[in-house]
Formats: C-alpha cells, structure tokens, sequence
C-alpha cells in the first residue's frame, strides 16, 4: 500500500513537534506545510526535509497532492482548516483540545460529515495505558456505580513549562485559545467524561486568575458536570508544584485512582468501615498491559484507521471531541454568569 501523503497545517501547537517523530515510523510521507511564521516553516524544512510550504494554508491545500493534514494551529484556527479540509477530501487529525468554542467544534464536525472524510482529535491521555484501564473498569463497573470522578491536570504554566512563545502567546489569547487554564488544562476532564458518560444535565464553570500577576486569561480553573448519577470535576492549574496529571474515580463498591503511571484500586469490606478511614484498604496496583499496536500514539492510530478503515477510539472521535468543547464553552458562560448552565 502507498505512503499516506500528510501535509501539516498550523506549526504554533508544541505538541506537534513531538508527534513528527511517530509519524516518520510509519508508511508516511510528509509532503507540505503551511504557518504564518517563517521560522517554524523554516523548521519543517530543516528538520524533515519538507519543501513544499506556504504562509497560507489555503495555498497548501490547493498547490499540493495529499491524503490527511495534521492540524496544530491554534485553537481557533481548527475550524477553518478542517472546512478547507474536508472540502478538498482530506482526512484531518486535529491535536488537542477541538476548537476554542462550541460552535467552531459543531462546525468541524458538519464539514466532515458533510465531505465524508475522517476527523480525529489527538488526546495525548488516549494514550496513557492507566487512564485507558481505569476508563474500561469503570465502564465495566468494576468499583459499582461511579457516583463522582476528578480529573486533576496541573503544571506552572506553559511559558514556566518551556513551551515556545509561539504555542504560550497564543494559550494566553483568550480568543485564540477560547479562555485560559479552563480550555488549555480541563479539557482533558471535558473529553473522559463525554468518553464515559455523554452529555451532563448541567455545567458549573470557575476561572481565576490566583496567582499570575497581571495574567490576561484564568491561570486556575475547574469545570463541575451534572449527570443523574454522578458529580465529575475537571480541574486544571497553571500555577500548580510540582505538576500533577492523575484521575479519581469514585464507585460505591471501590475506588480507582491513577498515580504517576500506575493504576490502584481499593475497596472496604462493611466489617471494615471506619469512619475515620478503615484500617484495610485491601489496595491493589492493577497489571496494565503496554497499549497494543495502533494504540500507541496519536500518529500511529490515525494512520492505522486511515489505512484499515477502522473506527478512531471513542476519547478521540470527532463525536466526543464536540461534546467536550460544548462542555468547556458551558463552563465559560457559566463563569461568566455564576449560574449553571443547561445542555
């Protein structure tokens, strides 16, 4: 079978950097690229080899020949580029999180299913093996009801974690990220609970600024969901140290907790109640498994499903993705508002 021919459009999103690499390990072939910024274009170049590049990603996409774009440019550039996209028959995998509001992710999602063409959002948690089994026990409903989950994502921010000012300066644009910390960092928490749960009831949105002085977006934020069932928080921090990137899930027959790569359950027998914590918690690491082939990165899964024709993983279908920006953009209005707001 021929190499997927990929052209990049957008340079400003870090991440991608990271991701080039995967794609040079598979039957890829990256044939073009498009950023306002001369020197990150300059970088495709050097670093991959890539001629074909245009300030424009209109120009990319009608100058060259290709199957699928990786779209890294700023949150609200997505919509734009995916619409180009997909008119043209490209299959788009867009990093993280949609768009920066609600209404461009319904618009990403229209076009793709309009053009018929594939449309995947890159989760770098789709990835981590023990999100990914504490997701699939609490589907299975392994702890029993899981009436609460938290799902706590904290670094000292993106410029104090190194990113470059062209991914930082954006991130702190309200309107080209879609807010600060509540978009950047509880979108993950957005994403798994639309994964798990679907649409809440109701969203409560919080977002400050608590330490950053004379920070133009929320540096601290959290985002409560409403479901008949259960109550998940998605937390972020910008300010938070050391980082912290782990999950709670809470069930009436057990607890499940990820801890820096690892997955531990515990559970209290009723003869071991105590109410100021029992003195068994019959705690488990759970066995995680490597994540299998086609599984193991962003890159590899979307070219995998391109060539098979098999379905992107729930966390990042293009369904889900949408579900978890309507969620964010409710947790902005609601910030806004200090009221909860309906779905």
């Amino acid at each position: 079978m021929a190499d997927l021919r990929l052209v990049v459009a957008g340079m400003v999103h870090d991440h991608l950097w990271g991701m080039l690499p995967n794609f040079r390990k598979l039957p890829v072939k990256i044939v073009g690229g498009a950023d306002p910024n001369r020197p990150l274009r300059e970088k495709l170049r050097k670093e991959y080899g890539v001629t074909a590049l245009y300030p424009d990603y209109h120009d990319l996409f009608r100058s060259v020949k290709a199957d699928a774009v990786m779209v890294c440019g700023t949150n609200a550039d997505g919509a734009g580029i995916v619409e180009a996209a997909a008119a043209r028959g490209l299959d788009c995998m867009v990093e993280k999180p949609m768009a920066a509001t609600a209404d461009q992710a319904k618009r990403m999602l229209k076009a793709a299913k309009r053009h018929g063409t594939r449309l995947m959002i890159n989760w770098p948690t789709a990835w981590n093996p023990a999100l990914v089994k504490a997701m699939e026990l609490v589907k299975r409903g392994d702890i029993g009801q899981c009436f609460h989950a938290r799902i706590h994502m904290a670094h000292q921010g993106p410029k104090e974690a190194g990113c470059t000012p062209y991914f930082w300066g954006w991130l702190y644009d309200a309107k080209a990220n879609g807010g600060g910390a509540i978009i950047d960092y509880c979108c993950y928490g957005a994403a798994i609970m639309s994964a798990l749960w679907g649409r809440p009831n109701e969203v409560m949105g919080v977002a400050k600024t608590l330490v950053k002085k004379r920070f133009p977006v929320d540096d601290n934020a959290m985002i409560t969901a409403i479901y008949d069932r259960r109550i998940i928080l998605s937390q972020a921090s910008w300010t938070q140290n050391p980082d912290y990137h782990d999950t709670l899930f809470l069930g009436d027959r057990g607890t499940l907790q990820t801890e820096h790569g690892q997955l531990v359950r515990t559970h209290t027998d009723p003869k071991e109640f105590s109410h100021w914590g029992a003195e068994r918690q019959n705690r488990k690491v759970i066995h995680i498994p490597p994540m299998p082939k086609g599984l193991r990165n962003g890159p590899e899964h979307f070219v995998h499903c391109l060539k098979t024709g098999k379905a992107f993983t729930k966390l990042c279908s293009a369904e889900v993705g949408c579900l978890a920006q309507e969620i964010l953009t409710a947790g902005v209005e609601s910030n806004k508002s200090r009221r909860r707001v309906r779905l």
